[in-house]
């Protein structure tokens, strides 16, 4: 049996209205691809959550309709005029299409044989259900057929990722979160190498199904939750070894705070997605916390691993020293009576010249500056508000862009129900920051950069303290633009964005205006 295919080249705004007449009027199947794919104006869309393309299709389009004469007559000699006709009473005028002779085949065998196994590594191998395992007894086979989820491994992001497990030598008993799990086939493969336990995690409903799914296939023991479960594995308490996400660059500058988050003390996290270009951007986010670098690259993508520094355990000094001597005793008291003494003469020199000296000493109050040096500084400011009470000082808020942290940054679109379907397209960006240090910092700019596809500039939107801060709490502190904000205050703000039609990605920073 054979089929026909029937192809309409027609402009993007009707190729979605046109595939649906089609389907209306007995075709079996629709398919809308570039005109001019392949070619040299070839137009690829992109977009990511939130921010999709308007229009689902290409400046010129072709739409393919496949019919089977012996359901609809197709071969038919008036099978093409008919259809144009009840076409055009749908309200499209549209010339005769190209025809085309699809033949019979094994549709399924056809496209496995798209889809061979994929040696990763030494071990690793990606192995679709219908081939053969490898023979050798060392492979760590995974089990994954192409479907509802991204992850087959043929990716060079995903490719990275289970590279860098394989090379990994200490995955025993190590927990491993992988966030934006799609298919699950970094988690299964983390299993078999020794993960235990191990959580996948994913916005996506169908692809928890197939994850699930390929979960039992492979014989592992893997939870996978949604990230609105309220599952024990995403508490804020719960930490891993090491977590994992091969998602994009901008979703992991955004959520850059909640990944570090599920890092232990000491634990790793491996990031991929990024392009070659967008390292740097990345590494840069993620210096506040840690120390990220490019593991390796694979055409043109990158993978980004690093560790979170550990905790001084004192605990374990004081064992180490239980029979430590009178002498060194001594030499201990002397130590902290020096230290006294060098905090007596900061203090004075800090009241000569307190408003720059107090900024450059001032420790954060997230719990990342050293424990030592959090109680030096709080016992310098009670020296200086005693100074300051008998000697009088003049307060001045400092500008001070390192006492800044993004929190959390979200943009929403108003409209997204109607699929950005009219032409504002009207979003929602709900910003949170946070003042670190232990002293009142003047309030900064905000600045939204929204990109291409191609991550170019196309639009930069700023935001003055008196913009973008709730006026209601504007309202009960008249002062704030000199007093500045509060040490540890959190800041939370909606402002309204008109993205442009062709907005797929933003950035968000905080900055202080030339004077």
């Amino acid at each position: 049996m054979s089929y026909r295919e029937l192809v309409f080249t027609v402009p993007a705004e009707i190729a979605e209205p046109l595939g649906d007449a089609l389907l209306e009027v007995g075709a079996l199947s629709v398919t809308v691809e570039d005109d001019a794919a392949g070619g040299y104006d070839e137009n690829p869309l992109y977009g990511e959550p939130g921010l999709s393309p308007e229009v689902q299709a290409w400046d010129r389009s072709s739409v393919t309709a496949l019919f089977n004469p012996e359901i609809d007559n197709s071969d038919a000699v008036n099978f093409i005029p008919e259809l144009l006709a009840s076409l055009k009473e749908a309200g499209f005028n549209l010339p005769a299409p190209e025809e085309k002779i699809v033949e019979e085949q094994d549709w399924v065998r056809l496209t496995q044989s798209q889809f061979a196994p994929i040696q990763i590594g030494e071990r690793i191998w990606v192995v679709p259900s219908w081939h053969e395992e490898p023979t050798d007894p060392n492979a760590i086979c995974l089990a994954v057929d192409p479907g509802l989820a991204f992850g087959t491994g043929s990716h060079p992001t995903t490719h990275l990722c289970l590279l860098w497990l394989e090379k990994n030598t200490q995955l025993q008993n190590k927990s491993l979160l992988d966030y934006g799990c799609g298919s699950g086939i970094l988690a299964i493969a983390a299993a078999k190498l020794g993960c235990n336990p191990v959580v996948g995690t994913d916005i996506d409903p169908q692809a928890m199904v197939a994850a699930h799914s390929n979960a039992e296939i492979n014989h592992t023991v893997i939870r996978f939750v949604l990230p609105n479960e309220d599952a024990v594995e995403l508490a804020t308490e719960t930490k891993y070894d090491i977590v994992m996400a091969n998602i994009l660059a901008n979703p992991l500058q955004v959520l850059a705070p909640a990944l570090v988050n599920k890092m232990r003390s000491g634990g790793k996290i491996v990031l991929s997605g990024v392009l070659a270009r967008q390292a740097e951007e990345v590494i840069a986010t993620y210096s506040q916390w840690l120390t990220l670098a490019v593991w390796q690259e694979s055409e043109g993508w990158v993978c980004l691993h690093g560790t979170l520094p550990e905790n001084g355990d004192t605990a374990s000094l004081i064992d180490k020293n239980t029979d430590a001597s009178v002498p060194a005793q001594k030499k201990t008291l002397k130590l902290i009576l020096l230290s006294l003494f060098f905090i007596l003469l900061i203090a004075f020199g800090e009241h000569l010249s307190r408003n720059s000296l107090l900024p450059t000493l001032a420790t954060r109050v997230d719990g990342s500056s050293p424990a030592i040096a959090t109680s030096a500084f709080s016992l310098l400011q009670k020296f200086d508000e005693q100074l300051c009470r008998a000697l009088g000082c003049v307060n001045r808020s400092v500008s001070d862009f390192a006492a800044w942290k993004i929190t959390s940054v979200t943009l929403s679109p108003e409209n997204a129900r109607e699929g950005f379907k009219n032409g504002l397209n009207q979003s929602t960006l709900q910003v949170e920051i946070q003042n670190r240090l232990a002293i009142s910092v003047l309030f900064p700019n905000l600045e939204i950069v929204l990109t291409d596809a191609e991550e170019l500039e196309i639009k930069t939107i700023q935001f003055s303290p008196q913009e973008w801060l709730p006026s209601i709490w504007q309202e009960s502190h008249r002062g704030f633009l000199k007093q500045g904000a509060p040490s540890g205050g959190i800041f939370r703000s909606e402002l309204p964005i008109s993205l442009p039609q062709n907005a797929a990605g933003y950035r968000v920073r905080i900055f202080y205006p030339e004077k």
